[in-house]
């Protein structure tokens, strides 16, 4: 998978910098920050400044290691299912006073009485949904993008001069309160322009032109299946027509039925045509009513098949955000489920289509598996560490949790490859308290033991064949013969062996 990324660098000694640090960043332990890597390789005992210099001069483009890996996608993803995106926004906790791209930003662990800030980054990732073939099951969701998209800086209000302030303090004061609101001006015309929604909006855009530059989806449409945040008049207005948008709405927006042809074409009125019918009734209305029948689907969510309830409408007319473009309303009725003797009901979820020939099925399972970039980005937190890397360059800041995300797409191709969609036989014996329920599919953890397990066989058979190791090449022992101590593999290793 790593050698597609060879035309992706200019230098063949960057290419094989990228592709050790690549797997350094997944098997290291502990912070996965470039230091670390640098230990993994066994390079910490020469000049640094290369290693750095990977993320921070040298020239290559993140999307171009995201488009060597959607080259293997076609042969993943059948002819007769849909080509369906996921796009969601994630934050990465900053401290570091010197990058310029960390904001003070909403916390999204916040309690729903009070809200807290963090200084973090803003990322936005895109991925591609590969559906099971023949079976139904779960999909995988593989990163195709993954942009850093901060806030438009707030103009700093100037601070009022201090008591007993001279004249020519108070008019320099009130020269820059009239250039403080002069710049405010300017911050309210680029926040719908330069937002969330707006860079959101651009990147499903990229990624529709990246998607027809492969032969196999070029004629496709892409489903883009997003949350309420994306569903605005902002990406309406910038989306591209060939991406169909399935996304969250309010319970209580208003929409309209298209208005009917006259019934009298030969008369002639003053006025532009009439473009909007009745007002239909709100979501919440719809799902209130008992006279419309609910219809039922079977959808595979959270490990098994469900019979869903959901009703729909169409075409409608978003009047406020979507303008004439003809929509599909969907309402999907809550849950039930039993806890501790009671019967209990989830929330239930009103969905809007900006294509209603799209079928309502496909359209409602493409939305609960959405649900996987969740699971992406939990990974990506928790076990890969995307984001700890210690850096403060501007290139660095967007380039490296970039860099360390494809490095994560492409494990998971790889694994899809090796082992397919949903086959956990490779996940190796199971901890006593996993056995009642094993899992589905091989999770990252499982695939990162199998990888560092991989590299210590090839180890062991270059150590056999007698073949000598380059001073740059990726070594599994690089600890060996500075501490006398094997780079640990196995969690008792890692104990009897733990370094930092």
């Amino acid at each position: 998978m790593l050698g597609g990324w060879r035309h992706c660098f200019a230098d063949h000694r960057t290419y094989r910098r990228a592709k050790d640090h690549a797997l350094a960043l997944l098997v290291c332990l502990g912070r996965r920050t470039i230091s670390r890597s640098i230990c993994v390789l066994g390079r910490q005992f020469r000049s640094w400044a290369s290693e750095y210099r990977l993320f921070s001069k040298c020239r290559w483009k993140a999307h171009s290691l995201f488009d060597a890996i959607i080259e293997h996608l076609p042969e993943l993803l059948s002819p007769r299912q849909p080509l369906v995106a996921a796009l969601d926004d994630t934050p990465r906790h900053k401290t570091g006073k010197r990058i310029r791209a960390a904001k003070i930003l909403r916390d999204p662990l916040s309690p729903p009485f009070h809200t807290n800030l963090y200084h973090a980054l803003r990322f936005l990732q895109a991925v591609l949904l590969i559906w099971p073939r023949e079976t139904t099951g779960a999909a995988r969701a593989i990163p195709v993008a993954f942009d850093l998209a901060p806030p438009v800086a707030k103009p700093k209000r100037p601070r009022k001069p201090r008591k007993g302030a001279t004249k020519k303090d108070w008019a320099a004061y009130a020269r820059a309160c009239r250039a403080h609101r002069k710049e405010m001006k300017d911050y309210r015309k680029r926040q719908p322009k330069e937002g969330l929604s707006a860079q959101g909006a651009r990147l499903l855009n990229g990624l529709r032109e990246r998607c027809n530059a492969v032969a196999a989806w070029k004629d496709r449409i892409l489903w883009a299946v997003v949350d309420a945040s994306f569903c605005n008049r902002t990406v309406f207005d910038l989306l591209d027509r060939r991406i169909v948008l399935i996304g969250r709405i309010r319970k209580d927006i208003r929409l309209y039925e298209p208005a009917k042809p006259d019934a009298n074409p030969k008369q002639v009125g003053k006025g532009r045509k009439k473009s909007y019918g009745r007002l239909l009734p709100t979501p919440e209305e719809l799902r209130k009513d008992k006279a419309t029948p609910w219809d039922q689907c079977p959808i595979f969510a959270a490990g098994k098949r469900h019979e869903l309830n959901y009703k729909t409408i169409a075409p409608v007319l978003w009047r406020s955000a979507a303008g004439t473009r003809s929509m599909r309303l969907i309402v999907i009725r809550p849950l039930r489920y039993h806890a501790h003797g009671h019967t209990l009901y989830r929330l239930p979820a009103y969905l809007l289509v900006s294509d209603p020939s799209v079928p309502v099925p496909e359209a409602l399972q493409a939305y609960f598996y959405r649900w996987e970039i969740e699971a992406d980005q939990k990974e990506e937190k928790d076990l890969l560490g995307v984001g700890q890397a210690q850096v403060w360059s501007d290139i660095s800041v967007e380039r490296q949790p970039a860099f360390h995300v494809a490095t994560y797409a492409a494990l998971l191709v790889a694994a899809v490859k090796a082992y397919g969609l949903n086959n956990p036989s490779a996940a190796g014996r199971l901890p006593l308290w996993r056995e009642h329920k094993p899992p589905l599919r091989l999770s990252a953890a499982h695939l990162i033991a199998n990888l560092r397990k991989g590299i210590e066989e090839y180890e062991t058979i270059q150590a056999r064949t007698g073949r000598k190791k380059k001073g740059d090449q990726f070594l599994a022992d690089a600890m060996r013969g500075h501490f006398g101590k094997k780079f640990p593999i196995t969690a008792k290793a890692i104990m009897e062996n733990a370094w930092t």
